[in-house]
């Protein structure tokens, strides 16, 4: 293994790694097509391994992403945001910053389980902005960047954007509820008693409804003034939720309520929630693989 393989050594080989993905940065950035793993690798003169490692860990941290021909290219915009000054996801609310991508990976350090970060970019639709995971974990089948209006009603994430958002829940309501599986709401009427229970406990869940076999739970991060415009949340088997539904909405809630707290300039540092003390996030507890979600549309 060469010196900016996986495994981690003393500081000058930690620095030595930080050069090294600091130059595929620049690598990509210099190639907006993208390059392959082979590519990469040659061009900084490391191994194979090495060059998917550095690949799988910018994917993941929402610095790169991967498309289906296996070519990798720099997102238009880090984690937290276009660089310098960039407006809030809501007028008159700051800038959350780097607040919702260390909420995502929180939530995934504490819980173990595939966690995301999804928004309103439009009346309609709902996209997938952040995502944190390990190799193996289950993926939602067929969720790609965006939520399609017609699939919305399925899962938790989007349903506390429904159950928060009037002009969003209007639209959905012109659309035909898909039937996915066994447990998906079909029902407009019943959808909307599910939506006035996410109002009022704060936490939606999704039993089997987008996907057999598979659970979803989502938290609404409140921005300063009163809009829920976010939502973070987690995947898991459904015999996962089944045996640990408290302790997974538990850790929903507290980590969506301190990201709210935080993009108000209010809160506890990251350390109450069972991080570091000054907030940072032990390297072996971050996703090492690809999962940053690619584009992809159930049928």
């Amino acid at each position: 293994m060469d010196d900016d393989g996986v495994s981690t050594g003393g500081g000058s080989r930690s620095l030595k790694t930080a050069a090294t993905v600091l130059r595929a940065l620049r690598l990509l950035g210099d190639h907006p097509a993208g390059l392959c793993a082979a590519e990469l690798a040659e061009r900084l003169g490391k191994s194979a391994s090495t060059a998917r490692y550095m690949i799988n860990t910018l994917c993941e941290a929402g610095y790169a992403e991967r498309d289906r021909s296996g070519r990798v290219r720099l997102t238009e915009a880090p984690p937290w945001g276009r660089w310098g000054a960039s407006p809030s996801p809501v007028p008159g609310d700051p800038d959350p910053g780097a607040v919702l991508a260390e909420a995502t990976t929180e939530l995934y350090r504490r819980t173990r389980q595939r966690s995301y970060l999804v928004r309103r970019t439009g009346t309609l639709v709902a996209t997938v902005t952040d995502s944190r995971g390990h190799q193996g974990l289950a993926k939602l089948p067929g969720l790609g960047t965006h939520v399609p209006p017609h699939h919305a009603h399925a899962l938790a994430m989007t349903k506390v954007l429904l159950a928060t958002s009037p002009a969003y829940r209007e639209a959905i309501a012109a659309e035909q509820l898909a039937d996915l599986t066994h447990a998906t709401i079909t029902d407009q009427a019943e959808l909307g008693a599910e939506l006035e229970r996410v109002c009022r406990d704060g936490i939606a869940l999704d039993r089997e409804e987008y996907a057999e076999g598979l659970a979803t739970i989502a938290a609404p991060v409140v921005s300063p003034s009163g809009a829920a415009t976010v939502a973070l949340g987690l995947s898991c088997s459904a015999r996962r939720l089944a045996t640990d539904q408290d302790e997974l909405v538990d850790a929903v809630h507290d980590v969506a309520r301190w990201a709210s707290e935080q993009w108000a300039g209010e809160g506890a540092p990251p350390a109450a929630l069972g991080g570091r003390p000054d907030g940072s996030v032990a390297a072996e507890d971050v996703a090492d693989d690809e999962d940053r979600l690619v584009s992809g549309r159930r049928r």
